[in-house]
């Protein structure tokens, strides 16, 4: 049997739901993501999963049925199928891999890449870690997360000293700037989340750069990717706080990722509603904070991030 037509587990609870909507985003279906239309990622009472059918009694006792869309072959190209040798052509193979036909081997490649990670930033941040804790146990990249985020905090408020009155991650009861916290977790892998409330701040890229480079020399050995700063409901914006912001500090970041030798995940478009904001009904508070289940759009980035740095 070919690699191709193998289907494993991994993944597949993520986009298992039984309730599905008419939403849709930027027009494009992300190989191995969770279908864009999910609302839900749970099953109601009565549910029962036969075949690829979610089968539902409805309060009339009428037996609904709705197929569910298993990522196949026809998503994207399966790891370890690499044709071209060209950057270019590779680029475009990763970025269009789907990540929920792993197999056993990169599955497990991926869980010992994944061990020692460290997610920093803001409550956008910390909520991955929530995702990880609930809708995430299982995956290899959810199974290793450490989360140092903190809920209001910016990149202004993490180059603050450590003097008792800014908030910084705590830890065993204590507080830490984040490159010594860093340290003490002894985190391989760094991916860093910020970018809200410094949007109306004009040095806010290059206190960022400075953040992260101040990260990088008390762990020399950590790698640092940045987490692209994610669009906000069209409703929420202002003049100081807006998504035309948000693409200019990613565009920002984006170069100094490359310059710095960093790596940059872009889910800014992934998580749009086509139109260059936050689709609202994917928003809990309707401003910038997304429902749990739409964070697997980062983990599928960051397997297919991993799975291109490995080569593999």
């Amino acid at each position: 049997m070919s690699r191709r037509s193998k289907l494993y587990s991994a993944g597949l609870a993520l986009v298992i739901a039984a309730n599905i909507s008419g939403t849709a985003f930027a027009g494009t279906r992300f190989p191995g993501a969770l279908p864009e239309t999910v609302d839900t990622v749970q099953w109601g009472p009565g549910a029962e999963l036969v075949g690829n059918t979610v089968k539902k009694e409805s309060t009339d006792s009428k037996s609904e049925e709705t197929s569910l869309s298993v990522p196949g072959d026809s998503q994207g190209p399966v790891a370890g199928d690499v044709m071209s040798s060209t950057t270019e052509n590779r680029s475009d193979y990763y970025r269009n891999l789907d990540v929920s036909l792993l197999d056993a081997e990169h599955l497990g490649i991926l869980g010992e890449y994944f061990k020692d990670s460290v997610i920093i930033g803001d409550s956008v941040a910390e909520n991955f870690q929530r995702y990880n804790l609930s809708t995430g146990v299982g995956d290899v990249v959810s199974d290793n997360f450490t989360s140092l985020a903190v809920a209001g905090y910016s990149i202004k408020k993490a180059l603050l000293p450590n003097d008792g009155s800014n908030i910084h991650p705590m830890i065993k009861g204590k507080r830490y700037r984040l490159p010594e916290a860093i340290s003490l977790t002894g985190a391989k892998h760094v991916y860093s989340f910020f970018g809200y409330k410094d949007l109306n701040d004009t040095e806010a890229a290059d206190n960022y750069e400075k953040l992260l480079q101040e990260i990088k020399a008390s762990n020399p050995d950590a790698d640092i990717t940045v987490i692209s700063t994610t669009y906000m409901t069209k409703a929420f914006q202002n003049e100081e706080y807006n998504n035309d912001k948000v693409r200019a500090l990613n565009e920002a970041m984006k170069q100094k990722c490359s310059d710095n030798g960093w790596g940059f995940i872009d889910v800014q478009d992934i998580m749009s509603d086509g139109e260059g904001n936050l689709p609202e009904e994917w928003s809990i508070d309707k401003q910038i904070h997304y429902n749990y289940q739409y964070y697997i759009y980062w983990v599928n980035e960051m397997k297919r991030s991993a799975l291109e740095k490995l080569g593999i």
